[in-house]
């Protein structure tokens, strides 16, 4: 766990619309059109593939015209949601629960977690889902986005992808991991988000353009905290807008980088 603010956040209410397959050997929540040639692959965060709120937005993106994949990448290993609030920056008097249960108990949630779902292991099931898919559907773009434990993949495996959008990255080795950059991204940061907020974006983007990556992209959100994207309150009529603009900024993206036309060639 990077900060946190990983397990912060709110439970979102609604009724997922896709259905539940099994492609190269991993169960997905899929929605959106099954006939779109345009992908977008989700990479969760923390909570897993099961997390309503992840579900209900690839509803969102699928409504777009995307079909979407969230896959179990954590092949049930991931954190449970009680966790949410147990470890609040923002709570000066924690609860009884929090203080004698919660905490302690979510030291030892956390480190098999860390250890089941490594960055080899990770790599491994994203990259067999896009080798799937690339040979399924020859002709389709296929995006990823990831949020927070996920954000990382948008930046280590944005190679696999056509185009890729890294949330609140958690754990990125920085800068070295750049280096898994060669085709368009775009980033979504919280100001002050400690570990990849907007002092460091705006360094990656002049780094990326130096290297000479065209099609990259760095938004700094003011006001929001890690993992807005995916566990703000929505009853937060500010919050939930900057929610909106950072799922908006992405679809964009995935609009202009998986259409018919050819993408961007990669930098070598």
């Amino acid at each position: 766990m990077a900060c946190a603010d990983c397990v912060t956040g709110t439970i979102h209410t609604g009724t997922p619309a896709g259905t539940e397959i099994t492609l190269a050997g991993l169960p997905i929540y899929a929605t959106g059109d099954e006939a779109s040639t345009r992908i977008v692959v989700f990479g969760h965060d923390i909570f897993g593939w099961k997390f309503i709120n992840t579900r209900l937005l690839a509803d969102e993106y699928a409504a777009r015209g995307f079909r979407v994949l969230v896959p179990d990448l954590y092949g049930g290993y991931e954190v449970p949601q009680w966790t949410l609030g147990a470890i609040d920056p923002v709570n000066e008097t924690p609860s009884l629960f929090q203080r004698v249960v919660a905490r302690p108990m979510s030291l030892f949630v956390f480190a098999p977690f860390i250890i089941r779902n490594s960055q080899s292991s990770q790599n491994a099931k994203i990259g067999g889902l896009v080798s799937h898919l690339r040979e399924a559907q020859p002709n389709a773009k296929i995006g990823f986005v990831g949020f927070c434990w996920g954000g990382r993949y948008a930046i280590t495996l944005n190679h696999l992808f056509d185009a890729t959008v890294a949330a609140h990255p958690s754990l990125v080795k920085y800068p070295v991991e750049l280096d898994g950059i060669s085709k368009p991204i775009s980033f979504e940061l919280a100001a002050e988000d400690h570990g990849f907020g907007g002092e460091r974006g705006r360094d990656a983007e002049k780094r990326l353009r130096e290297k000479g990556l065209e099609h990259v992209e760095v938004v700094v959100y003011e006001g929001v905290q890690h993992g807005w994207t995916i566990r703000c309150d929505l009853k937060d009529e500010k919050k939930k807008a900057e929610r909106d603009r950072a799922r908006d900024q992405a679809v964009r993206w995935f609009e202009r980088f998986l259409s018919a036309e050819d993408a961007p060639a990669a930098i070598a």
